[in-house]
């Protein structure tokens, strides 16, 4: 990993980076993950990160855990994956949390066009709103083959830069909050007049929002574009400011095998 990287995720949001494990350690975090076929979010799917979080499984003899969280964690200092994220956000970052998931073949999207820091709710007030600065920087790292229809990421090259005007905008009340979660509502959000040309004056670039909208425009016939999808092998990674509009892919071939870790400049 590169300054050349970081530049990347700035301008467009994402980058890849391939061979990130090699065979060895693709071999052994594959098979720590699949050990708890945990599917994304469930209690059994994430991993201690902390040493404090690592002790507390001890007095339960949770040992064999103790020794997977540990790989994981390790892993992560190995790859000098907080040196990375601290260089990305020019400050101290801290490791939010790690888990380690699969999804099933399945005919369905692993999730559809979002942005993961959109304000969610109706009744929000600027108490409620999360500061557009404590932003998150994600490491996806594949354990399996991935491509399109086959549990890729999916990524709109510079919609994060939309997504932290819009928080900011709200955060600031410079900008009426609705939910804006999936993409369509995300679109509408921004096409209002007021909207639109408070991100403009903001980014200081008419063509971002522009360009998004043509981009994105599959979404108004509740159609698909594979035109951002990824292909990449196990072992590869990809790492993105979750701030932007994504989607994971549903998984026709096999099953989707994924490490991830977050980074924040938040405690």
């Amino acid at each position: 990993m590169n300054i050349n990287q970081i530049n990347e995720i700035k301008e467009n949001g994402i980058t890849t980076v391939k061979s990130f494990l090699n065979e060895n350690e693709l071999s052994i975090i594959k098979d720590i993950v699949q050990t708890y076929s945990a599917s994304k979010g469930g209690s059994k799917s994430y991993f201690s990160t902390n040493w404090k979080l690592l002790l507390y499984k001890i007095p339960t003899f949770q040992f064999k855990k103790l020794k997977h969280d540990l790989t994981i964690l390790k892993l992560a200092d190995k790859k000098k994956l907080n040196e990375f994220a601290n260089k990305f956000f020019g400050v101290k970052s801290f490791l939010k949390f790690i888990d380690g998931y699969y999804s099933p073949i399945k005919d369905q999207d692993v999730l559809p066009w979002h942005t993961d820091q959109a304000y969610e709710g109706v009744e929000k007030n600027f108490e409620g709103f999360v500061n557009p600065e404590h932003a998150h920087l994600k490491f996806f790292i594949y354990l399996t083959d991935v491509g399109p229809d086959n549990g890729c990421t999916s990524y709109i090259p510079k919609s994060h830069k939309i997504g932290y005007a819009l928080r900011k905008g709200i955060y600031e009340k410079k900008i009426k909050f609705e939910p804006y979660f999936l993409l369509k509502d995300f679109r509408n959000f921004i096409s209002k007049n007021e909207n639109k040309s408070y991100i403009n004056n903001f980014l200081k670039d008419n063509s971002i929002i522009d360009n998004f909208l043509d981009d994105t425009s599959f979404i108004k016939e509740n159609k698909n574009s594979k035109k951002f999808d990824f292909s990449l092998k196990a072992g590869d990674m990809i790492i993105f400011d979750e701030g932007g509009v994504h989607k994971g892919s549903k998984s026709l071939i096999n099953e989707r095998l994924i490490l991830r870790y977050l980074y924040s400049i938040r405690k």
